[in-house]
């Protein structure tokens, strides 16, 4: 087929291309020398296997929500496998929330696996990419690692998000601190790893430069902590009008416990604490407290919903229509690649999701696989949105919702406004 000459050879030249300064590092990689790939009677077609690793935080502090995005990375194959010719294989590793763990759960993918859906916390992705993903020459896709640093990686064209960058987030967020809730000094509690200190440090760039406020102390949050008393003191030295809180359902909501119902300041919370079941965990209503979050708006969101609820009797989460995303990128693109190469995978990442080839969304993802593994073009528009990567990975499009917490909304969670950065 003169199409998929035209596709190996294209992807065969971007594979040999882009490795740069990793190449020293590769070639003392086990196991990854030029006899290494797919045989050529391996490459191509619809009889093959596609291979997918699922790194996603099984326990730690995103446990609740590191459960629902394991689901919805895994439900894409779960969706098509009877219905395409390719095999799926699929494995899912617990990274723990931690970046150790998810090194080391790493390692166990990458001789099988070329290519990751996750990781998800920011500072686990930052380790797991540059210690093991991107020298073992394996594309990964993050669903929630919102981490600015994650676009300036040498990467090799290797690593890859659904999730919009959090500088999106810290604008809106900066604006709604001034615009809405009309404060002009704030006072930040953050989560203390990657994603915590880079949005703490976008917003204060935000909300000083832009709106002329006063950001009167940055505070971590640090290890496990039966109370952030500690924490919150120090915060309030200066008296700010305004907290942010910037953490996990499980530190942030200690950290909601620790403040009480009767916290003088206004309280404005991040993406990571968009959790619904937060109303039962704390004593006192958290109703009325707001905060921003990449929004959901893609053209295969509905039928996104209709599959998870189907398939796990209960309605999906933060981050989850982006873990779908994720998997379903992966997939097309492999079937598309021909071969079980990560570096050729990334390559054709960019190719699944743009262009004039035949519209695929969660609807019928099976037909693209079938199509991609023909050679045929195919553009993803995704649950999560349109899914259109730029030259770093990172998704173009996208828009901030505004929520608030409301015990007697769906999910716990009201929407306010969408806010285009």
């Amino acid at each position: 087929m003169p199409r998929r000459s035209n596709r190996r050879t294209l992807l065969s030249g971007l594979c040999t291309a882009g490795l740069g300064s990793l190449a020293g590092c590769l070639s003392s990689v086990p196991g990854l020398d030029s006899n290494d790939s797919e045989s050529e009677t391996d490459v191509g077609g619809t009889d093959r296997t596609l291979k997918l690793g699922i790194m996603q935080p099984l326990s730690g502090n995103l446990e609740s929500l590191g459960k629902p995005m394991r689901d919805a990375a895994e439900l894409p194959i779960k969706q098509v496998r009877d219905d395409v010719s390719l095999d799926m294989d699929y494995n899912v590793v617990d990274t723990e929330t931690s970046p150790s763990a998810g090194v080391q759960s790493a390692f166990t993918l990458v001789e099988e696996y070329p290519m990751v859906n996750g990781p998800a916390a920011a500072d686990v992705t930052l380790q797991a990419t540059q210690q093991v993903l991107i020298p073992y020459r394996t594309v990964c896709c993050s669903p929630s690692a919102t981490s600015p640093t994650i676009t300036s990686l040498n990467d090799a064209g290797l690593v890859f998000r659904t999730a919009l960058s959090d500088r999106l987030q810290a604008i809106v967020l900066a604006q709604q601190a001034t615009n809405d809730l009309g404060h002009d000094n704030a006072a930040i509690l953050y989560e203390n790893n990657d994603y915590g200190w880079q949005l703490s440090q976008a917003f204060t760039r935000s909300f000083q430069r832009t709106h002329g406020g006063t950001v009167t102390s940055q505070v971590p949050l640090k290890g496990d902590s039966n109370s952030y008393d500690a924490a919150i003191e120090r915060a309030r030295t200066d008296d700010p009008d305004l907290l942010l809180v910037i953490g996990y359902p499980e530190t942030g909501g200690q950290v909601l416990t620790d403040l009480g119902g009767d916290a003088p300041e206004d309280i404005l919370v991040t993406d990571g604490m968009q959790d619904g079941a937060l109303h039962d965990e704390i004593d006192y209503s958290l109703d009325g407290i707001r905060g921003t979050a990449p929004l959901v708006d893609g053209p295969g969101n509905q039928t996104f919903t209709e599959l998870f609820e189907g398939e796990y009797d209960t309605e999906p989460g933060i981050f989850t229509p982006q873990a779908y995303d994720a998997s379903a990128v992966l997939l097309l693109a492999n079937a598309y690649a021909g071969q079980n190469d990560g570096q050729a995978i990334g390559s054709a990442m960019p190719v699944v999701t743009t262009g004039d080839g035949k519209e695929i969304t969660p609807n019928n993802l099976a037909e693209g696989i079938e199509l991609a593994a023909e050679g045929d073009a195919v553009t993803y528009q995704g649950a999560s949105g349109s899914v259109t990567f730029d030259e770093n990975g990172d998704v173009t499009d996208g828009v901030i919702q505004y929520w608030e917490f409301d015990e007697s909304s769906s999910g716990g969670i009201a929407e306010i406004d969408r806010v285009s950065p």
